[in-house]
C-alpha cells in the first residue's frame, strides 16, 4: 500500500475499486476526493498517478473499509463485475449465499440487455458506446439528444419476480462519467438481507441510464 499525508487523507472520502482504465479515470477526475485506489496488480500507469494504492482484492478491500471507524462515504466500482453481488455474498457468508439463474422472459427490456459473468445481467438505455465524461443529465441523453425513457435505477427497482424480493441501490454521479454507490445504503442493504435470515433475492447497482441485476439465494444462518 502506497501511504498519504494525515492532512489529505482527512479531506478523501472516495474508496475507488479497480485501477484499471476507468479506475484511473475516476481517480483523476475525482483528484483529492480519493482516499485510494484499490487494486491487486498495480499498473505503472496506475502509480504514477500519485494516489495511494492498496494492492488487494476489491471486495476483501470493500469489506475492511465498512468495517472500519470511518468508512469512506462513496465506493466507486470500476471492475468488469458486479461489486455489490461479491460483496453481498462475502458478508452473508454464514447465510450460504448462491447465485441464482434469472428467467430473461420476466427481465426488463431495454435498448441493450445482456448476459454477463456470475449470473448477471446488464442493462443499458443506450445500444452505442457512451462517452466516458458523460454529465448524466437529468432527462435527456447526451449523445441523442432525446429524452430517457425512463431512469434505469427506478426502472429495476421496479421488477417484481414471483418468489424474489427486489434490492437495488442506486450509483449517484460524482464527476462526469463516475458514478459512486454510497457506502451507508451498501450497509443497510446487508442488515436488510441478513434480517431477513433466508430467501431469494434480486441485488443491482444502477444510475440513469444503465445497471446490472443479479439473483441471490440466502440459507438460514442455525
Amino acid at each position: 500500500m502506497i501511504g498519504r499525508g494525515t492532512a489529505e487523507a482527512e479531506l478523501a472520502e472516495v474508496l475507488v475499486v479497480g485501477g484499471g482504465r476507468f479506475g484511473r479515470i475516476a481517480a483523476q477526475r475525482l483528484g483529492g476526493r480519493v482516499l485510494r485506489v484499490v487494486e491487486p496488480r498495480p499498473t505503472p500507469e496506475l502509480l504514477a498517478l500519485g494516489v495511494a494504492v492498496e494492492e488487494a482484492e476489491g471486495v476483501e478491500a470493500v469489506s475492511r473499509a465498512l468495517a472500519g471507524p470511518r468508512p469512506p462515504e462513496w465506493i466507486v466500482p470500476c471492475l468488469p463485475r458486479h461489486l455489490l453481488g461479491l460483496w453481498l455474498m462475502a458478508e452473508l457468508a454464514p447465510l450460504a449465499p448462491r447465485l441464482v439463474e434469472l428467467p430473461v422472459e420476466s427481465l426488463p427490456s431495454a435498448a441493450s440487455r445482456l448476459p454477463g459473468p456470475d449470473g448477471t445481467w446488464f442493462f443499458s438505455h443506450a445500444n452505442f458506446l457512451c462517452p466516458d465524461d458523460c454529465p448524466e443529465p437529468a432527462a435527456t441523453c447526451t449523445v441523442t439528444g432525446r429524452p430517457r425513457p425512463a431512469n434505469m435505477f427506478e426502472l429495476l427497482a421496479a421488477v417484481r419476480l414471483p418468489g424474489f424480493q427486489t434490492a437495488v441501490v442506486r450509483s449517484r454521479q460524482l464527476a462526469p462519467g463516475v458514478g459512486g454507490l454510497r457506502s451507508r445504503e451498501l450497509v443497510a442493504l446487508r442488515r436488510r438481507l441478513a434480517a431477513r435470515r433466508g430467501g431469494r433475492w434480486l441485488v443491482g447497482t444502477a444510475c440513469r441510464c444503465h445497471g446490472v441485476l443479479q439473483g441471490l439465494e440466502l440459507g438460514r444462518d442455525e
